[in-house]
């Protein structure tokens, strides 16, 4: 077991060594339309990154939700919303509290949305979680 743990360490240090620097080039800024199903909307990103290889900024969308968006080289831009009162949409049309995390490509802008709520919502006796595609597209 101990080996198996140095050795998935090693793997992992050796894969963030080989990451490439964070670069103008790997930042998200502009307008884009947010694709969720049937609905979409109007985001604004700006976004900085730095040399250890970690971009962040801020979303504002045409809804008026203002978030934190991050992205690790070599991984997905990501947002994460927690207790979102509406973040689960029920069986019967109603909606539920849920946590949410948005998770994207860089190159595609394609991705999903990820939804985990308690047991309770939606009339659910356990923890429930799954996932909806979703996509950017520069404006």
């Amino acid at each position: 077991m101990i080996r198996m743990t140095a050795a998935a360490t090693a793997m992992v240090a050796a894969a963030v060594g080989m990451a490439s620097p964070a670069s103008a080039d790997d930042r998200l800024d502009g307008e884009y339309t947010f694709i969720n199903g049937p609905t979409s909307n109007t985001w604004s990103i700006t976004t900085q990154c730095n040399a250890e290889v970690t971009c962040g900024g801020t979303i504002s969308t045409s809804t008026g939700l203002l978030e934190q968006i991050t992205r690790v080289a070599g991984g997905p831009w990501t947002i994460e919303r927690t207790d979102v009162p509406n973040g689960r949409i029920c069986p019967n049309g109603s909606t539920g509290p849920a946590d949410l995390m948005y998770s994207f490509d860089p190159a595609t802008l394609v991705g999903a949305i990820s939804f985990r709520s308690e047991p309770g919502v939606c009339g659910d006796p356990d923890w429930t979680s799954g996932q909806n595609p979703i996509s950017l597209v520069k404006v």
